[in-house]
């Protein structure tokens, strides 16, 4: 395990879930974040594992995601149908900050449709407030 990720401990109310590529925590304002970093090559196994660490920061509640991108991330039809298709958030809010993100994400949003609300950002804060109007 690698700790290049920025320090989250005065956001976290929850163990910081860190593995190489990812790290997964519950915010103070009760939101789960997920933050990825460059060049991670998501497998259905990644995104079962990130799955398992959404249960696990949530102890079994729903919260609204916020699932912030890196660079240079690619994810198989395998593994954007399973995270489309699970039922751990409230509502996810995706933000990515490059033009190949926001294509993979719109043609995510189109093709996999996932079955809670799901919004595409450029920046955290548009996410963030955005994510606050969702019922808790």
């Amino acid at each position: 395990m690698k700790s290049e990720f920025p320090s989250y401990s005065e956001l976290a109310v929850s163990e910081i879930l860190q593995c190489e590529f990812y790290a997964v925590f519950l915010r103070n304002d009760n939101i789960v974040q997920i933050q990825t970093k460059d060049n991670f090559d998501c497998e259905l196994n990644d995104a079962i594992n990130i799955l398992d660490s959404i249960k696990r920061v949530s102890n079994g509640n729903k919260y609204p995601l916020l699932a912030i991108y890196s660079n240079f991330n690619t994810y198989s039809k395998e593994v954007t149908a399973h995270i489309a298709s699970h039922n751990l958030t409230k509502a996810d809010a995706l933000v990515g900050f490059n033009f190949a993100f926001i294509l993979v994400a719109n043609f995510y949003l189109r093709i996999n449709k996932p079955n809670r609300p799901t919004k595409l950002f450029k920046d955290v804060d548009s996410a963030i407030n955005w994510l606050k109007t969702i019922k808790h």
